[in-house]
């Protein structure tokens, strides 16, 4: 268990990175950009850290608003447009 992270960071992370992880629970990153095995150990390294990074981002809350009530009474007055225009398609039989 990692001192670094606290058990809800770390559940956090498990829950994001869980199709990432190995059967192991490991997690692989793998760089082979250059030629030099330091260099792409340092790339990996970071990519690591970004990984983990973006997994303990905490997503904002969702703000709910309401529906504007222009936009309600438009959505109605289009109904009532569309429902006369099939009430006049009707078969009537007084002809």
């Amino acid at each position: 268990m990692s001192v670094a992270l606290t058990d809800e960071q770390r559940s956090r992370a498990l829950a994001a990175l869980a199709p990432r992880l190995d059967s192991e629970g490991g997690l692989r990153v793998v760089a082979s950009d250059t030629r030099s095995q330091l260099r792409n150990r340092e790339l990996a390294e970071a990519r690591l850290a970004e990984v983990v990074r973006q997994a303990l981002v905490v997503p904002k809350k969702r703000k709910r608003t309401r529906v504007p009530r222009g936009a309600v009474e438009k959505r109605l007055a289009e109904k009532k447009r569309r429902s006369g225009r099939k009430q006049d398609r009707r078969h009537r039989g007084d002809d």
